[in-house]
C-alpha cells in the first residue's frame, strides 16, 4: 500500500516547522512520496523545499499557481500516484512512530478514511480542551475532520467526490461532509502536534473567539473569501492575496 502525502506551502518558513515537517517525514517508514505543493512565497520557502528535495528521492516540489489552499491540494493530488493520500497541514507532525503502519491498520479494516487525534504544541487548559473537543466530539461524533488531523484517504473515495472543495476557508469542513456519506472517520491511536502559534501571537481567547465566530457565519452561508479575509487578517496564510505585506502569523 503506497501513501502519497499532499503537503500545501505558502510562506511557510515563519513559523519555523516546515524542516521539522520535512525530517519527520523522512523518518516515516513504509512507501510513500511526498508531494509539496507551493505557491509563490516572499520567504523563500520554494528554494527551501527544493534544496531539500535534492537529498530526499522520495519528495518533489511543484511550483504552482493556485490561489488557495484546496488548490493546492488537488494539484498534488493529481500528481500523485498512491492508493492512499494524505492531506498534510503545513504546520503539523506526524507521530514521529508507527504513522504509516497506523494509517494501514486503520485502512484495512475497511474503513475508506481516517485522521490522527490532535495535540498543541502549547500547554494550556484552552488548548488542551480544544484538542479534546476536535477529537472527541468534532471528529468522532459529528465526522468533521480538520486539516492539522492530517486526514488520509482512500485515493478512489477522493476521486469519486471531487477532490478538495475549493473553498478559500473551511474547505476541509465541506470535504468531510462529502466523505461522511460513504463512510464515518476512523480515528487512529496516534496524535499530531500543532503549531499553536496563531494563539500565541493573536492571543489565545481572542484568537479561539475568532474561531468561532467564523464556524457561525459559516452556517450562515457567508461567502468563504470574506471569512477568510476575516481570519488572515492582512495576512497571507491560506490564500496569498494581492497587495498585502509579508506575514507575521
Amino acid at each position: 500500500m503506497r501513501l502519497s502525502i499532499i503537503l500545501p506551502c505558502l510562506n511557510e518558513m515563519r513559523h519555523g516547522y516546515l524542516e521539522r515537517i520535512l525530517l519527520n517525514l523522512v523518518d516515516q517508514q513504509g512507501k510513500i512520496e511526498v508531494i509539496a505543493v507551493v505557491s509563490s512565497s516572499d520567504d523563500g520557502t520554494e528554494e527551501f523545499l527544493e534544496n531539500f528535495a535534492l537529498s530526499y528521492s522520495q519528495m518533489r516540489v511543484w511550483r504552482s499557481q493556485a490561489h488557495n489552499r484546496a488548490q493546492r491540494l488537488n494539484e498534488g493530488i493529481e500528481l500523485s500516484q498512491g492508493e492512499i493520500v494524505l492531506l498534510h497541514h503545513p504546520a503539523t507532525l506526524l507521530p514521529e512512530i508507527n504513522a504509516l503502519e497506523m494509517i494501514e491498520e486503520c485502512l484495512t479494516k475497511g474503513n475508506d478514511w481516517g485522521a490522527f487525534q490532535h495535540s498543541f504544541d502549547m500547554e494550556h487548559w484552552l488548548l488542551r480542551f480544544t484538542s479534546w473537543y476536535s477529537s472527541h466530539v468534532r471528529v468522532r461524533q459529528k465526522g468533521i475532520v480538520y486539516l492539522d488531523h492530517c486526514p488520509f484517504v482512500k485515493r478512489q473515495v477522493l476521486e469519486k467526490i471531487g477532490k478538495v472543495p475549493d473553498l478559500d476557508i473551511f474547505e476541509d469542513t465541506v470535504l468531510s461532509d462529502r466523505l461522511c456519506k460513504f463512510s464515518k472517520p476512523d480515528l487512529v491511536n496516534g496524535k499530531v502536534i500543532t503549531s499553536a502559534r496563531r494563539f500565541r501571537q493573536r492571543g489565545l481567547y481572542r484568537h479561539a473567539m475568532l474561531n468561532q465566530l467564523l464556524k457561525v457565519c459559516y452556517h450562515f452561508n457567508i461567502d468563504p473569501r470574506s471569512l477568510n479575509r476575516l481570519y488572515e487578517q492582512k495576512a497571507s496564510i491560506n490564500v496569498k492575496y494581492p497587495n498585502t505585506s509579508r506575514p507575521n502569523s
